[in-house]
């Protein structure tokens, strides 16, 4: 007798856990002398991945500098001339994470440029990361 035996596909999605979504990422700060970089977790929400940008910045330059309201987050468009589109909601996120490369910019609120060949420090990164 030759029975076959399913799997069982609820345990299985229980189990499931989804490959982790990285960016490469940039932050910079208003005097465009100081930066970090490096890559990042895209969580899967835009408020949980706001926390991880705000401990690296916490935790690189001290809580003073840590305010996510002076900063904005941007992702690298690498359809649209490589300008920098603002990510203002969970959906915006959602469908960048979707991306099979991932460049994200935050920049401090002082900085207003939005083309990256106009901010000398994000265009020397993203040059060296390519």
């Amino acid at each position: 007798m030759n029975s076959k035996i399913l799997p069982d596909f609820e345990k299985i999605m229980e189990n499931f856990e989804p490959p982790e979504i990285t960016a490469n990422f940039f932050v910079l700060y208003k005097d465009e002398e100081a930066w970090l970089d490096g890559w990042i977790s895209m969580e899967p929400s835009l408020e949980e991945f706001l926390s991880l940008i705000y401990e690296e910045i916490e935790y690189s330059w001290g809580l003073e500098n840590a305010d996510m309201k002076d900063y904005t987050v941007f992702h690298i468009d690498l359809e649209d001339k490589n300008n920098l589109k603002e990510i203002k909601d969970n959906e915006y996120y959602l469908y960048v994470r979707q991306h099979q490369e991932i460049f994200i910019v935050v920049l401090h609120k002082d900085i207003k440029y939005r083309i990256i060949e106009n901010i000398p420090p994000v265009f020397e990164w993203f040059m060296g990361t390519l």
